[in-house]
């Protein structure tokens, strides 16, 4: 099921699970999150424990938001429209899976999210 219709935000506890091009939310905690990304057309995947998961920054300004997590001395940075909508997942364990999505109108999920960029700086 989409997210679009669903008010996350207002959920204490999530029931069902949500599926859509931005990614994935479980009704249970998961052990990894995925990182899914447009690297120059070729598809990458970044797992990473949730354990390794230090902390995360929301940025909200207009037009875009933006999510920095810092997962195992990585910084991954997300942007794009509605991504407080994820901070709650992110919060209980539930968001296994992140994408960049290749359309990049919002308007095409009012009530969802659009992950426009996921941007990976490795530690060295």
């Amino acid at each position: 099921m989409a997210l679009k219709g669903k008010n996350l935000a207002s959920s204490s506890s999530l029931n069902d699970d949500w599926k859509g091009p931005w990614g994935e939310i479980r009704s249970s905690e998961v052990r990894f999150i995925h990182f899914v990304r447009d690297a120059h057309g070729i598809e990458e995947v970044w797992t990473y424990p949730y354990e390794t998961l230090v902390r995360w920054v929301f940025k909200k300004s207009a037009p875009q938001q933006e999510l920095q997590i810092l997962a195992g001395g990585d910084l991954i940075t997300i942007r794009g429209y509605g991504l407080e909508k994820l901070l709650a997942p992110l919060q209980e364990k539930c968001l296994a899976r992140v994408a960049q999505q290749m359309v990049r109108f919002a308007a095409l999920e009012p009530n969802g999210c659009c992950v426009v960029e996921i941007k990976i700086e490795p530690s060295r």
